[in-house]
């Protein structure tokens, strides 16, 4: 019977209806549906919300279902709650459970989305012991680890810190037990080094990830590969040269190097992940390409897809900012002799239709179409509308986006971004943001290992006795 009650909680909240809500709150206990007048006359009822507010919010939770758990905390404000945390019945339980799923079973997304809701809606509120606190204190000191949890979570409280270097960590020092009384011999948990080395090959989220080395010798084999360059080349200001590293091929930009040689020596100080290269040979993915990137350890990352998913991999599409991708099309329009007024007009109409600085890209090619095809079919009456033809109009339109968006190989991607780096358009450290497959970034791959490389360090650095004593 609750299920069929939260299912109606959760309807009501697709349906965005204040009053169906508190309805379905309320009817979650045993009492019968109330009417509006009702809400408004007895007090009473208004606890029953609250109580159901909360364990709605422990269901949310624990059935995973976070979109929402984020839109009813979103609801407190219309539903006269004042929220109080320690009122959602097992919250760190849930909490706990979400996490120990996702290292077990793969879930790891699910670890991130949780926790940036509960840091962000003040759910972590805990009362720290003074031994804790003093780690907390410690942890606050390194630029790196403080950097990486805004980056991925927001405010960095005190609460969040204790989170994940305590409450995390102590989860995880139950599941070593576990495994040691079950004899299911999970020997490379008790190894520092062997952990360390799981994030040096692996996959997620369908994207093979390989630790290459340290960058200092990936700057010295450029630095050897640029040197070797004739003075023609070098003259005529070459802007790439390919170089032989960890038993792949690299395409490297000289400006991209150059531009960021500091942040990759000093690199120790930068939380940023900077593009180094483009593997044309030997890489993870299907055709042995790859893109490598540096890190606040010191370290190359390679990351592409480890299957080949051509319409979910955004590299291999150009991607345009809202005006080059107008300024092109104007260029293009004018290519396919359509009348300049009319060209005017249709880039007008894009300008204010197109959300500023959005990524126009080919999967739009079929949205922008059809903006311009209601667009046309609107004015073709007026009389400065001088295209008889509709179809044939749009059949030119078409033609012109689909020359400027059309599918093009990674290698002439990878190039157009060291361009725009050179330029200034963009920077190195933005290319992994841009590089995806479906849903996650190599960005987001980078910033979630050296989240968990960081809890590893701090794992064996505060439980080291007790994984010891695990051993023997």
């Amino acid at each position: 019977m609750n299920s069929l009650k939260i299912l109606r909680i959760v309807d009501s909240l697709k349906l965005a209806d204040i009053l169906e809500i508190k309805r379905a709150l309320y009817y979650l206990s045993e009492n019968t549906p109330i009417q509006e007048s009702d809400i408004e006359l007895n007090r009473g009822i208004h606890e029953i919300l609250e109580q159901n507010y909360y364990k709605t919010l422990s269901i949310l939770l624990s059935s995973r279902q976070f979109e929402y758990f984020k839109v009813l905390l979103d609801y407190s404000v219309d539903l006269d709650i004042f929220i109080e945390v320690t009122k959602i019945p097992d919250r760190f339980e849930h909490l706990s459970a979400i996490h120990l799923n996702g290292i077990t079973r793969g879930q790891i997304g699910d670890i991130f989305i949780v926790l940036k809701i509960f840091n962000e809606y003040g759910l972590l509120k805990n009362d720290i012991h003074l031994e804790n606190f003093k780690v907390v204190e410690e942890i606050k000191k390194d630029k790196l680890i403080i950097s990486n949890l805004q980056d991925l979570f927001g405010e960095v409280s005190d609460d969040l810190i204790y989170y994940i270097f305590e409450s995390m960590l102590r989860n995880i020092l139950e599941l070593f037990k576990a495994a040691m009384v079950t004899e299911e011999g999970f020997d490379f948990f008790y190894s520092e080094d062997q952990l360390i080395r799981f994030f040096n090959n692996y996959t997620i989220y369908g994207l093979s990830v390989e630790n290459l080395g340290k960058i200092e010798d990936f700057i010295k084999v450029f630095q050897k590969g640029y040197s070797e360059l004739d003075d023609n080349e070098k003259n005529n200001n070459k802007k790439f040269v390919e170089i032989e590293f960890k038993k792949r091929t690299h395409l490297v930009s000289i400006n991209n190097i150059d531009k960021n040689l500091n942040n990759f020596t000093s690199v120790k100080d930068h939380y940023n992940f900077y593009n180094l290269s483009m593997v044309l040979l030997g890489g993870l993915g299907p055709e042995g390409h790859g893109f490598t990137y540096s890190t606040p350890k010191g370290e190359i990352i390679e990351i592409c897809s480890d299957r080949k998913e051509t319409n979910a991999i955004i590299i291999k599409y150009k991607e345009f900012l809202k005006q080059q991708f107008l300024s092109k099309l104007k260029v293009e329009l004018k290519n396919k002799n359509i009348n300049a007024q009319l060209v005017k007009r249709i880039l007008k109409f894009l300008s204010e239709s197109l959300k500023p600085k959005e990524l126009i890209n080919y999967f739009k090619t079929k949205a922008i179409l059809k903006q311009i095809s209601e667009f046309l079919i609107e004015i073709q009456n007026l009389p400065d509308f001088q295209e008889k033809e509709l179809q044939k109009l749009l059949s030119k339109i078409s033609s012109a986006i689909t020359i400027i968006l059309r599918p093009i190989e990674m290698i002439d991607q990878f190039k157009c971004r060291m361009n725009l780096i050179e330029e200034g358009n963009i920077k190195s450290e933005d290319i992994a943001k841009l590089t995806s497959l479906k849903e996650k970034s190599h960005y987001d791959v980078l910033r979630e290992r050296f989240f968990f490389q960081n809890q590893i360090k701090w794992l064996f650095k505060i439980y080291s006795k007790e994984i010891a004593n695990f051993q023997k």
